[in-house]
Protein backbone atom coordinates (compact mmCIF):
# COMPACT_ATOMS: atom_id res chain seq x y z
CA UNK A 1 0.00 0.00 0.00
CA UNK A 2 1.65 3.49 -0.56
CA UNK A 3 2.53 5.66 2.18
CA UNK A 4 -0.46 8.20 2.17
CA UNK A 5 -0.59 11.74 4.00
CA UNK A 6 -4.18 12.05 6.24
CA UNK A 7 -4.21 15.87 6.16
CA UNK A 8 -6.59 17.63 8.60
CA UNK A 9 -7.11 20.62 10.24
CA UNK A 10 -8.09 20.18 14.17
CA UNK A 11 -9.64 23.64 14.90
CA UNK A 12 -13.73 23.90 16.01
CA UNK A 13 -14.67 26.66 13.35
CA UNK A 14 -15.80 28.51 15.49
CA UNK A 15 -13.04 29.62 17.80
CA UNK A 16 -11.04 29.67 14.45
CA UNK A 17 -12.93 32.78 13.73
CA UNK A 18 -12.98 34.39 17.12
CA UNK A 19 -8.92 34.48 16.98
CA UNK A 20 -5.81 33.84 14.55
CA UNK A 21 -4.75 30.77 15.73
CA UNK A 22 -1.20 29.70 15.64
CA UNK A 23 -0.78 26.33 13.42
CA UNK A 24 1.30 23.78 14.64
CA UNK A 25 1.66 20.63 12.73
CA UNK A 26 2.11 17.39 14.38
CA UNK A 27 3.23 13.95 12.44
CA UNK A 28 2.35 10.78 13.63
CA UNK A 29 2.29 7.22 13.25
CA UNK A 30 -1.27 6.24 14.70
CA UNK A 31 -3.25 8.75 16.74
CA UNK A 32 -2.44 10.14 19.98
CA UNK A 33 -5.62 9.36 22.26
CA UNK A 34 -4.34 12.75 24.44
CA UNK A 35 -3.77 14.89 21.85
CA UNK A 36 -7.34 13.80 20.62
CA UNK A 37 -9.05 14.50 23.57
CA UNK A 38 -7.68 18.08 23.85
CA UNK A 39 -8.76 18.78 20.55
CA UNK A 40 -12.05 17.51 20.96
CA UNK A 41 -12.13 19.70 24.02
CA UNK A 42 -11.08 22.37 22.41
CA UNK A 43 -7.65 22.81 25.37
CA UNK A 44 -5.09 23.58 22.16
CA UNK A 45 -7.72 26.26 20.56
CA UNK A 46 -8.28 27.76 24.24
CA UNK A 47 -3.74 27.64 24.01
CA UNK A 48 -3.95 29.91 20.82
CA UNK A 49 -3.29 26.79 18.68
CA UNK A 50 -4.43 25.40 15.41
CA UNK A 51 -3.59 21.52 15.62
CA UNK A 52 -2.90 20.20 12.07
CA UNK A 53 -2.11 16.71 11.88
CA UNK A 54 -0.46 14.36 9.41
CA UNK A 55 0.00 10.49 9.64
CA UNK A 56 3.53 9.25 8.46
CA UNK A 57 4.14 6.36 6.20
CA UNK A 58 7.87 6.06 7.60
CA UNK A 59 9.80 6.87 10.54
CA UNK A 60 11.74 8.76 7.80
CA UNK A 61 9.08 11.05 6.31
CA UNK A 62 8.70 11.45 9.82
CA UNK A 63 11.87 12.72 11.07
CA UNK A 64 13.39 14.11 7.67
CA UNK A 65 10.25 16.14 8.16
CA UNK A 66 10.96 17.61 11.93
CA UNK A 67 14.66 18.22 10.88
CA UNK A 68 13.46 20.10 8.01
CA UNK A 69 10.70 22.19 9.32
CA UNK A 70 7.90 20.62 7.36
CA UNK A 71 6.17 19.85 10.32
CA UNK A 72 6.63 20.79 14.57
CA UNK A 73 6.24 18.17 16.48
CA UNK A 74 6.64 14.62 15.94
CA UNK A 75 5.03 11.57 17.77
CA UNK A 76 7.40 8.71 18.01
CA UNK A 77 9.46 5.96 19.24
CA UNK A 78 12.24 7.60 21.38
CA UNK A 79 14.96 5.51 19.17
CA UNK A 80 13.97 7.69 16.33
CA UNK A 81 15.35 10.49 18.68
CA UNK A 82 18.58 9.01 18.85
CA UNK A 83 18.91 7.72 15.10
CA UNK A 84 18.13 10.99 13.96
CA UNK A 85 19.68 13.87 16.02
CA UNK A 86 22.69 15.32 14.48
CA UNK A 87 21.90 12.85 10.68
CA UNK A 88 20.65 15.53 8.51
CA UNK A 89 22.02 19.08 10.65
CA UNK A 90 19.09 19.89 12.93
CA UNK A 91 19.18 18.43 16.56
CA UNK A 92 16.22 16.40 17.85
CA UNK A 93 14.85 16.44 21.40
CA UNK A 94 12.01 14.72 23.18
CA UNK A 95 10.15 16.89 24.86
CA UNK A 96 7.44 14.67 26.51
CA UNK A 97 6.45 10.67 26.75
CA UNK A 98 3.13 10.16 25.75
CA UNK A 99 2.61 6.80 26.22
CA UNK A 100 3.93 5.05 29.66
CA UNK A 101 5.00 1.66 27.85
CA UNK A 102 5.32 0.42 24.54
CA UNK A 103 3.14 -2.92 23.17
CA UNK A 104 5.38 -4.90 20.56
CA UNK A 105 4.04 -7.90 19.07
CA UNK A 106 5.82 -9.63 16.65
CA UNK A 107 3.47 -11.25 13.67
CA UNK A 108 4.61 -13.78 11.18
CA UNK A 109 2.83 -15.30 8.07
CA UNK A 110 1.60 -18.89 8.55
CA UNK A 111 5.18 -20.43 6.96
CA UNK A 112 6.60 -19.30 10.62
CA UNK A 113 6.33 -21.76 13.26
CA UNK A 114 9.86 -21.59 14.78
CA UNK A 115 12.59 -19.78 15.49
CA UNK A 116 14.70 -21.69 12.36
CA UNK A 117 12.23 -20.87 9.93
CA UNK A 118 13.38 -16.81 9.61
CA UNK A 119 16.30 -18.32 8.38
CA UNK A 120 16.75 -16.68 4.85
CA UNK A 121 13.56 -14.57 5.38
CA UNK A 122 13.04 -11.00 4.23
CA UNK A 123 11.62 -9.48 7.36
CA UNK A 124 9.14 -6.15 7.45
CA UNK A 125 10.30 -2.60 9.41
CA UNK A 126 10.14 0.45 9.30
CA UNK A 127 13.87 1.85 8.44
CA UNK A 128 16.37 -0.65 8.66
CA UNK A 129 18.35 1.12 11.18
CA UNK A 130 15.86 3.08 13.94
CA UNK A 131 13.34 1.93 16.47
CA UNK A 132 11.78 -1.62 16.32
CA UNK A 133 14.18 -2.83 13.64
CA UNK A 134 16.56 -2.52 16.39
CA UNK A 135 14.26 -4.19 18.73
CA UNK A 136 13.36 -6.90 16.12
CA UNK A 137 16.99 -7.39 15.97
CA UNK A 138 17.82 -7.90 19.60
CA UNK A 139 14.81 -10.26 19.78
CA UNK A 140 16.10 -12.30 17.13
CA UNK A 141 19.60 -12.15 18.51
CA UNK A 142 18.27 -13.65 21.75
CA UNK A 143 17.21 -16.57 19.40
CA UNK A 144 20.56 -17.41 17.68
CA UNK A 145 19.70 -15.47 14.37
CA UNK A 146 22.10 -12.70 13.63
CA UNK A 147 21.45 -10.13 10.77
CA UNK A 148 25.52 -9.45 10.18
CA UNK A 149 25.75 -13.20 10.26
CA UNK A 150 23.02 -12.79 6.89
CA UNK A 151 20.54 -14.84 8.65
CA UNK A 152 17.56 -13.34 7.85
CA UNK A 153 17.08 -9.47 5.46
CA UNK A 154 15.24 -6.51 7.03
CA UNK A 155 13.05 -4.76 4.23
CA UNK A 156 12.12 -1.04 5.18
CA UNK A 157 8.23 -1.00 4.42
CA UNK A 158 7.25 1.88 6.01
CA UNK A 159 4.49 2.33 8.84
CA UNK A 160 2.88 -0.75 10.10
CA UNK A 161 0.35 -0.46 7.78
CA UNK A 162 2.70 -0.49 5.77
CA UNK A 163 4.23 -3.49 7.19
CA UNK A 164 0.88 -5.63 7.52
CA UNK A 165 0.31 -4.91 3.51
CA UNK A 166 4.25 -6.47 2.94
CA UNK A 167 3.83 -9.38 4.82
CA UNK A 168 -0.15 -9.50 3.63
CA UNK A 169 1.55 -10.21 -0.62
CA UNK A 170 4.25 -12.38 0.88
CA UNK A 171 7.07 -10.07 -0.12
CA UNK A 172 8.02 -10.28 3.71
CA UNK A 173 7.12 -13.04 6.60
CA UNK A 174 7.36 -11.37 9.50
CA UNK A 175 7.31 -7.97 11.33
CA UNK A 176 6.83 -5.94 14.71
CA UNK A 177 2.90 -4.54 14.73
CA UNK A 178 2.22 -2.60 17.20
CA UNK A 179 -1.37 -1.45 18.44
CA UNK A 180 -3.61 -0.07 16.41
CA UNK A 181 -2.60 -1.63 13.39
CA UNK A 182 -2.38 -5.47 15.19
CA UNK A 183 -5.87 -5.65 14.49
CA UNK A 184 -5.48 -5.24 11.01
CA UNK A 185 -2.56 -7.84 11.63
CA UNK A 186 -5.06 -10.70 12.63
CA UNK A 187 -7.55 -9.95 10.29
CA UNK A 188 -5.13 -10.57 7.35
CA UNK A 189 -4.65 -13.86 8.83
CA UNK A 190 -0.85 -13.05 10.39
CA UNK A 191 0.13 -14.74 13.96
CA UNK A 192 1.20 -13.26 16.98
CA UNK A 193 4.62 -15.37 17.72
CA UNK A 194 5.65 -15.06 20.85
CA UNK A 195 9.05 -13.92 22.49
CA UNK A 196 10.57 -13.23 25.93
CA UNK A 197 10.43 -9.68 26.84
CA UNK A 198 13.08 -9.34 29.72
CA UNK A 199 15.12 -6.73 27.58
CA UNK A 200 12.96 -4.42 27.28
CA UNK A 201 12.01 -3.86 30.59
CA UNK A 202 11.08 -0.20 31.28
CA UNK A 203 11.41 0.31 27.01
CA UNK A 204 9.53 3.66 26.72
CA UNK A 205 6.43 4.28 24.66
CA UNK A 206 6.06 6.89 22.70
CA UNK A 207 7.48 10.62 23.06
CA UNK A 208 6.82 13.77 21.64
CA UNK A 209 9.91 14.70 19.38
CA UNK A 210 11.16 18.38 18.12
CA UNK A 211 13.63 20.21 16.14
CA UNK A 212 15.56 22.14 18.83
CA UNK A 213 15.69 25.07 16.79
CA UNK A 214 11.62 25.35 16.07
CA UNK A 215 11.49 24.52 20.00
CA UNK A 216 13.32 28.01 20.72
CA UNK A 217 12.05 30.33 18.08
CA UNK A 218 8.39 28.93 19.18
CA UNK A 219 8.14 28.54 23.07
CA UNK A 220 4.80 29.82 23.44
CA UNK A 221 3.25 27.53 20.78
CA UNK A 222 4.97 24.47 22.25
CA UNK A 223 4.75 25.42 26.03
CA UNK A 224 1.01 26.14 25.41
CA UNK A 225 0.65 22.34 23.03
CA UNK A 226 2.03 20.98 26.12
CA UNK A 227 0.12 22.66 28.92
CA UNK A 228 -3.29 21.52 26.74
CA UNK A 229 -2.10 17.82 26.26
CA UNK A 230 -0.97 17.71 29.97
CA UNK A 231 -4.66 18.76 30.95
CA UNK A 232 -6.27 16.41 28.86
CA UNK A 233 -3.94 13.77 30.39
CA UNK A 234 -5.05 14.60 33.61
CA UNK A 235 -8.74 14.64 32.76
CA UNK A 236 -8.30 11.64 31.12
CA UNK A 237 -6.74 9.78 34.31
CA UNK A 238 -10.11 10.53 36.32
CA UNK A 239 -11.65 7.17 36.42
CA UNK A 240 -15.30 9.27 36.04
CA UNK A 241 -14.26 10.22 32.55
CA UNK A 242 -12.70 7.25 31.38
CA UNK A 243 -16.12 6.20 28.80
CA UNK A 244 -16.17 9.74 27.98
CA UNK A 245 -12.92 9.68 26.55
CA UNK A 246 -12.91 6.85 24.61
CA UNK A 247 -15.99 8.34 22.95
CA UNK A 248 -14.13 11.42 21.88
CA UNK A 249 -11.52 9.04 20.73
CA UNK A 250 -13.75 7.25 18.25
CA UNK A 251 -15.34 9.95 17.46
CA UNK A 252 -12.69 11.96 16.43
CA UNK A 253 -10.56 8.94 14.92
CA UNK A 254 -13.05 6.11 14.03
CA UNK A 255 -11.36 3.88 15.81
CA UNK A 256 -13.02 0.86 17.73
CA UNK A 257 -13.83 1.34 21.38
CA UNK A 258 -11.45 -1.49 22.01
CA UNK A 259 -9.36 0.08 20.49
CA UNK A 260 -9.29 3.52 21.61
CA UNK A 261 -9.44 2.23 24.87
CA UNK A 262 -6.00 -0.38 24.88
CA UNK A 263 -4.87 3.01 23.80
CA UNK A 264 -5.36 4.78 26.34
CA UNK A 265 -4.42 2.53 29.16
CA UNK A 266 -0.77 3.05 27.83
CA UNK A 267 -1.36 6.86 28.78
CA UNK A 268 1.81 7.81 31.31
CA UNK A 269 1.22 8.69 35.12
CA UNK A 270 2.51 12.52 33.77
CA UNK A 271 4.12 12.85 30.80
CA UNK A 272 7.75 13.25 31.65
CA UNK A 273 10.26 11.11 29.58
CA UNK A 274 11.39 8.19 31.86
CA UNK A 275 14.76 8.23 31.92
CA UNK A 276 15.44 4.73 33.03
CA UNK A 277 13.73 3.87 30.25
CA UNK A 278 15.62 6.24 27.37
CA UNK A 279 18.70 4.45 28.66
CA UNK A 280 17.75 1.00 27.89
CA UNK A 281 16.97 2.40 24.30
CA UNK A 282 20.34 3.31 24.13
CA UNK A 283 21.66 0.19 25.43
CA UNK A 284 20.07 -2.08 22.99
CA UNK A 285 21.31 0.89 20.39
CA UNK A 286 24.82 0.95 21.83
CA UNK A 287 24.80 -3.05 22.26
CA UNK A 288 24.26 -3.46 18.16
CA UNK A 289 27.13 -1.52 17.39
CA UNK A 290 24.78 1.80 16.11
CA UNK A 291 25.68 4.90 18.64
CA UNK A 292 24.06 7.84 18.67
CA UNK A 293 25.57 10.50 16.86
CA UNK A 294 25.09 13.76 19.26
CA UNK A 295 27.35 11.10 21.39
CA UNK A 296 26.28 8.88 24.60
CA UNK A 297 24.81 11.50 26.87
CA UNK A 298 20.79 10.92 27.18
CA UNK A 299 20.80 14.83 28.14
CA UNK A 300 21.67 15.58 24.75
CA UNK A 301 18.37 13.91 23.24
CA UNK A 302 15.50 15.13 25.80
CA UNK A 303 14.63 18.69 26.86
CA UNK A 304 12.28 18.73 29.46
CA UNK A 305 12.26 22.12 30.17
CA UNK A 306 8.78 22.72 27.90
CA UNK A 307 7.17 20.40 29.95
CA UNK A 308 8.44 21.44 33.22
CA UNK A 309 7.36 25.26 32.66
CA UNK A 310 3.94 24.15 30.99
CA UNK A 311 3.52 21.88 34.42
CA UNK A 312 5.22 24.19 37.20
CA UNK A 313 4.01 21.28 39.74
CA UNK A 314 6.16 19.25 38.21
CA UNK A 315 9.20 21.20 39.14
CA UNK A 316 8.03 20.93 42.97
Amino acid sequence: MTAALLMTSLTPPALSQQKELAKVHVIWFSPDPVMTIAKARGLFAAEGIELQVTRTGSSTQQMRGLSQGTYDIGSTAFDNVLAWSGKEGAEIVAVAQTADRVILPLFVRPEIKAWNDFKGKKLAVDAVDTAFALVLRRILLNNGLDLKRGDYELVPAGAPAQRVESMKRGDTYAGIINIPVDVQAKAAGLIPFEYQTEFLKDYPGTVLAVNRAWARGHRKELVGFLRAWRSALTWSKDPANRQAAIKLIVGETKMSPESASRLLSLSPKDGLVNMSGAKTVLDIRNELAAPPLKGPALQAYVDLSYFKEAAPAMNK
